[in-house]
């Protein structure tokens, strides 16, 4: 159903009437992971998407914490107040507690932009520099970044380098039924347009000490969720 919406402008003594409409928003397809590819498959029922985890236990103290991401600015809250804020710098787009590096604890999950650093090992390189371009205009780059309760303290358990092709949008689901998560993401290019859509849904598996990419499905996505009634379909439109 089109949304329709009048409204009347007064103009040079007269009074005009123009009419706005608005679309909603294109359903969901629903896509499985195969094993080796990203496909697209029919559900018989109308798919909606599933609330991502922001509130559970992180510290192993019994109570729950919750993430609170307002302004590109995350906050871990425990007990009512702020147990771990990202830095300044940060510009957070998404955040979610997930088990990416399947060690059996949750941790916060973050989508970050943040300034571009080389390689430090660039520096005593002859040929310095092969990542350079992964960094927008603005000079800020793509990472994954891996919150969580170590040490009695909230540290950075694991922080991926500079990512080649930006990422608009993460989840975690376990795509394969084997108990373990891995991670979606709709893949983007440091050069696209604000507000242009995604040019491919990826997904990702750990590897141990960082993340190995399984699929790739070229398309136009801004929108990326679980099915809330399997649990392991994805939803992109």
């Amino acid at each position: 159903m089109r949304i329709r919406a009048t409204f009347a402008l007064v103009a040079s003594g007269f009074l005009v009437f123009f009419t706005a409409s608005a679309r909603p928003p294109a359903a969901f397809l629903s896509y499985a992971y195969s094993g080796e590819k990203i496909i697209p498959t029919a559900l018989p029922y109308t798919p909606q998407p599933q609330s991502i985890l922001t509130q559970a236990n992180l510290d192993d103290d019994g109570g729950f914490e919750f993430l609170r991401l307002e302004d590109e600015r995350l906050t871990i809250v425990s007990s009512g107040e702020p147990a771990w804020e990202s830095p300044p710098h940060w510009q957070v787009k998404k955040a979610a507690m997930t088990d990416l590096n399947r060690d059996g604890r949750l941790e916060a999950t973050l989508l970050v932009r943040r300034p571009f650093k080389p390689w430090p090992v660039d520096a005593f390189m002859p040929h310095g520099g092969r990542i350079d371009a992964y960094q927008d205009s603005h000079g800020y780059s793509c990472h994954i970044i891996l919150i969580g309760w170590k040490r009695g303290a909230y540290r950075e358990l694991w922080a991926g380098s500079a990512m080649s092709d930006p990422l608009l949008d993460i989840i975690a689901i376990d795509l394969d039924g084997d108990g373990r998560q891995e991670l979606a993401a709709l893949e983007s290019r440091y050069d696209a347009l604000p507000g242009a859509p995604a040019g491919a849904i990826t997904t990702w598996e750990w590897n141990g000490f960082g993340f190995t990419i399984l699929a790739r499905l070229p398309g136009s996505f801004n929108e990326l969720a679980i099915d809330n009634v399997s649990g392991d379909i994805l939803l992109a439109r």
